[in-house]
């Protein structure tokens, strides 16, 4: 009790620390959410049917929230064909965790300066209904 007393004196005394320490906290699960969603990126894309590299990974964008009830994932369509997009579609399914499966498959032409692309959406189970 007396060491807890202790600390909030302290950080009385010196709000400047208090704040401080807050910031770094926030800072590192700000690192934490961003290592884990690289993480799952990477894992997704690197799957066999697909198994892009880790430089390939960098052009692949993936969207998803908090508590995602769906993934997104942006493909260049110089990285694969429609048949390998398919099967790791539903070879990725699993991967993403309990309930997901692929939604669909658009392809998105080229346009002007930006190359074509795959868009392959999943989505839980539940989320459908």
């Amino acid at each position: 009790m007396n060491t807890l007393m202790m600390v909030l004196v302290y950080m009385r005394e010196h709000p400047a620390a208090a704040l401080l320490l807050a910031v770094f906290i926030g800072i590192g699960i700000a690192a934490l959410m961003s290592f884990t969603h690289n993480a799952k990126k990477n894992d997704a894309v690197s799957t066999k049917p697909l198994g892009l590299t880790v430089k390939q990974a960098k052009k692949v964008t993936m969207k998803r929230r908090f508590h995602p009830t769906r993934f997104a994932f942006t493909i260049p369509a110089t990285l694969a064909t429609d048949d390998i997009i398919n099967e790791w579609a539903n070879a990725v399914a699993p991967r993403l965790g309990t309930g997901f499966q692929p939604v669909e498959v658009i392809i998105i032409p080229q346009k002007m300066w930006s190359p074509a692309r795959y868009k392959v959406t999943f989505t839980k189970l539940e989320a459908l209904r």
